[in-house]
């Protein structure tokens, strides 16, 4: 069974979505900032097409906690089990989907047979799961007939999967007959024989598949996984629960129990469940994380979601698994990165962590990204003073974009996928024109210096005697030298310095020229270029936030400033 299209409305912090799923994706690999969706997209899927007996709503489920508004979440679905074809089933009750994902009433020559189910949620609190038609005509759905279409799901929440109950996976697997509360007897009789030195071979030969399937799921090394008493519980089968050696694996750290809880329900569910796993990462090594993320993309599930904050899953997963989720006052949008281009790709390998944010500022180069970062650090301290919001509460993300036709293409290949994006480029080269300008067509924000001015040159050039002094100060700092400096400052004028002191300088060059020599040996012999550099340089403007020599360079930074953070209010002090 396969998930062709969802659609979800009122329910927790989404709005609306409509989401047509790309029809030759198994795994999808749900990322973007937090609070965007990605977990409640999952539980939308679980609730409808899950087998939970009991489920309870309340007021605060719903969008914007107004229950006026009901809840619907909606699925299409294909590639239905023959279960619930039979007549007595949902036989009658298809539909049909053409190639443009357009749903016809009767499944007709031509058209993808397809089910329509829906859950909704009133005011009354009451869920109510149905199968449907595009002529509104509804038939309802009960639990076990959901429990028909295998899907389960992988949250923190993983115990339970571990012991032989009644709901459990362990206990549905142990049942032959139906008669699940005998088969949860039987087991748990087994296990207190197995105790006292006799054997279960049907217990045994389960927990051996366990056990197995577990190491193949995630890389763990099981050795020696049996059947024993959980003696934390009580009643009918509770008692029952799944060991390694001695240890229960209640015990093990999240990880391990994650992947245990998922190899049992997969063995369940069947071959062609729908999985959906929340925080992939959770628990788990980065290694192992990987190789369950390449299990889970070749082993035969129908389809499997899961959602990750982590920026080496993004960076190691299939590309085209990848789709970004932002959300804009409940308005959920899904891009999949399939078919992207080159610079997303190489995005996606140097700074994946720019795909898990809300809003990405670009700096040209390393200078600017040092010079970004000192200055966020210090509104950041200024704002949490005055308790509002920093930058990671933002979603923040900064990223050096290797120069300014590379940093224009990056802010060009991110606007589309939803996140607000910012460029920060040198204006000195003109072949950057075109690619600034497609960038701006394509909704990214770019801002740039004087024409003519790279930051160095814009910095150096309204400063007074004593800034420039200053300024030299620190690029001594920076190159170890004095001697280095001045070799630098030669290098670059049309007279030979015999010394570091602007003052002196003035008696060959006017305050414009030694300006200009100044920000080219900054600029060409590196005296910021790299990040803890241009952090230095950031913290060294700060520092000066109230030089009127500097109002040029601080007209941009509070650009990128109000980018960010949103227009201050009026009693926000400035940095000073």
């Amino acid at each position: 069974m396969r998930i062709s299209r969802l659609s979800i409305e009122n329910f927790r912090g989404i709005k609306r979505l409509d989401w047509t799923l790309p029809a030759d994706q198994r795994l999808i690999t749900l990322i973007g900032p937090g609070d965007s969706g990605k977990s409640t997209i999952l539980e939308s899927i679980h609730l409808l097409l899950g087998d939970r007996w009991s489920v309870s709503f309340s007021d605060v489920d719903f969008f914007g906690v107004d229950p006026v508004a009901p809840i619907q979440i909606k699925a299409v679905l294909t590639d239905v089990p023959a279960s619930l074809l039979k007549d007595n089933t949902f036989g009658f009750w298809q539909s049909g989907i053409d190639h443009e994902g357009q749903v016809h009433q009767e499944p007709e020559d031509g058209l993808t047979p397809c089910l329509l189910v829906r859950l909704t949620v009133d005011e009354s609190l009451e869920p109510q799961w149905e199968v449907f038609r595009a002529d509104g005509e509804a038939h309802n759905i009960t639990s076990s007939q959901r429990r028909e279409f295998s899907t389960f799901r992988v949250d923190d929440r993983t115990d339970a999967q571990l012991r032989w109950t009644r709901m459990s996976a362990l206990g549905r697997m142990s049942t032959k007959d139906g008669s699940e509360r005998g088969a949860l007897a039987a087991a748990e009789r087994a296990a207190r024989e197995a105790l006292n030195g006799h054997g279960s071979a049907a217990l045994s030969e389960l927990v051996n598949e366990v056990q197995n399937h577990a190491n193949a799921v995630g890389g763990s090394d099981f050795k020696a996984i049996r059947a024993g008493l959980d003696s934390s519980r009580s009643g009918m089968g509770a008692n029952l629960a799944l060991y390694e050696d001695v240890v229960p694996l209640m015990a093990y750290g999240l990880g391990s129990r994650r992947l245990v809880s998922l190899a049992v329900q997969q063995m369940a569910a069947g071959d062609r469940a729908i999985a959906v796993i929340d925080e992939l990462e959770s628990g788990l090594e980065p290694h192992r994380a990987v190789r369950l993320l390449n299990y889970l993309d070749r082993d035969p599930y129908s389809q499997v979601f899961v959602t990750t904050h982590s920026p080496v899953v993004v960076e190691q997963a299939p590309i085209g698994s990848l789709s970004v989720v932002q959300t804009a006052g409940g308005e959920v949008t899904i891009t999949s990165l399939g078919g992207a281009g080159e610079v997303v790709r190489a995005l996606r390998r140097a700074v994946p962590s720019s795909l898990l944010a809300r809003k990405v500022v670009i700096g040209e180069g390393k200078t600017e990204h040092g010079v970004l970062a000192a200055c966020f650090d210090a509104w950041d301290q200024e704002r949490s003073a005055s308790g509002l919001t920093t930058a990671a509460g933002e979603g923040l993300a900064i990223q050096d974009g290797n120069g300014g036709e590379k940093a224009a293409n990056r802010a060009e290949a991110m606007a589309p996928l939803g996140c607000a994006v910012l460029a920060l480029i040198d204006n000195d080269v003109r072949t950057a024109d075109p690619h600034v300008a497609k960038a701006e067509q394509a909704g990214a924000t770019i801002i740039r210096w004087d024409v003519g001015h790279c930051i160095e040159a814009q910095i150096c050039s309204q400063l007074d005697v004593n800034e420039l002094q200053d300024l030299i100060s620190l690029g001594v700092e920076r190159r170890g030298a004095e001697s280095t400096v001045l070799d630098d400052i030669n290098s670059r004028g049309r007279a030979r310095m015999p010394n570091l002191t602007v003052e002196d300088w003035l008696l060959i060059y006017s305050i414009e020229d030694a300006r200009g020599v100044v920000a080219l040996a900054a600029s060409k012999r590196g005296w910021f270029k790299d990040v803890n550099a241009g952090r230095a340089l950031g913290e060294w403007l700060l520092a000066r936030r109230n030089s009127p020599n500097l109002a040029a360079v601080f007209a941009r930074l509070d650009q990128i400033r109000v980018f960010v953070y949103g227009a201050p209010p009026e009693t926000q002090p400035g940095v000073g």
